[in-house]
């Protein structure tokens, strides 16, 4: 429980430390509706809103879903810092790294043999990886994201997506 609140902390405490610089940005939020390819138990679907912070940092929220293990309605959500790099050419590429929560089937036993059922549980993840933008007009972008994710617990599991979508601004520039 102390690993928890430590992310939780650190992740507050990064966001919050470049607030004051973050007034000085003209970027809008954007929100990135993707679909994806990856390991077994990874999100095939989702959306993620990107609020800036900085011109380089962002902080994203996402939501993804999947049918989980004995067919529940598996949602997870998490949230991650993105750090831009310098463009190269059109593009922008990026780093990304957060924590969140995952929703998965832990098999119910009975006494003497196989499963008989799943109980929904949830679980604590860590995610790190990065994406390249693309702009394709004055309000849109293709976005690529690859993503490994690592969940805790006693039904722990890695998963690597790769995600493609096309983020649209919301607000006035």
């Amino acid at each position: 429980m102390r690993a928890y609140k430590f992310a939780v902390f650190a992740l507050v405490a990064f966001t919050l430390g470049a607030l004051p610089v973050g007034a000085q940005d003209a970027k809008t939020v954007e929100v990135t509706p993707y679909v994806a390819l990856g390991s077994a138990a990874a999100s095939p679907v989702g959306a993620a809103v990107t609020f800036p912070v900085t011109s380089t940092l962002s902080v994203e929220t996402d939501v993804a879903y999947r049918r989980g293990e004995g067919r529940i309605h598996a949602l997870s959500s998490s949230t991650s810092l993105l750090y831009s790099l310098p463009r190269a050419g059109q593009s922008t590429p990026y780093v990304a790294g957060g924590v969140g929560l995952s929703q998965y089937g832990a098999p119910v036993f009975t006494s003497n043999g196989p499963p008989i059922g799943t109980e929904p549980r949830v679980a604590l993840t860590v995610n790190a990886g990065g994406g390249l933008k693309m702009p394709m007009n004055e309000k849109l972008d293709l976005r690529t994201d690859a993503r490994w994710f690592k969940s805790f617990g006693h039904q722990g599991s890695e998963q690597f997506r790769v995600a493609q979508g096309i983020s649209f601004d919301v607000g006035k520039r």
